[in-house]
């Protein structure tokens, strides 16, 4: 099982262009899985903190009933984040090069492993 994610986690960062990383991480903010294409910092330290924005995120999504979460796109001077829950438990998300990169073919990906993933982690569903 852990391989089997680990293999898609790193397949689909090896199908974006400008990919630094993608991560399957908990809420929690513990990392379950990680491929790291260019990274001159923590990614781990990441993890974390976009799981903040993840739970801050939820809360404000169920305070005014905003519906199912299907993704997060987050634009920052120096990188391009795309975040999709899996479930209630996890979220896979990617960090771009915020120039030079392409965030189209990683929200495609990322939809894609979203759903190998969910069927990994939850086989009855």
């Amino acid at each position: 099982m852990a391989e089997d994610i680990q293999e898609e986690i790193k397949k689909v960062a090896d199908r974006i262009t400008g990919c630094r990383f993608v991560c399957l991480v908990g809420y929690d903010g513990i990392p379950v899985a990680q491929h790291i294409i260019e990274a001159n910092f923590d990614v781990s330290l990441y993890d974390a903190e976009i799981s903040s924005i993840m739970l801050s995120s939820r809360e404000v999504r169920k305070s005014l009933d905003l519906g199912a979460e299907r993704e997060l796109i987050w634009l920052t001077e120096n990188s391009y984040f795309i975040i999709h829950p899996v479930g209630d438990d996890f979220f896979v998300y990617s960090c771009l090069k915020a120039t030079g990169s392409n965030p189209g073919v990683a929200r495609i990906e990322l939809n894609k492993a979203k759903q190998v993933i969910q069927k990994i982690i939850y086989p009855d569903t």
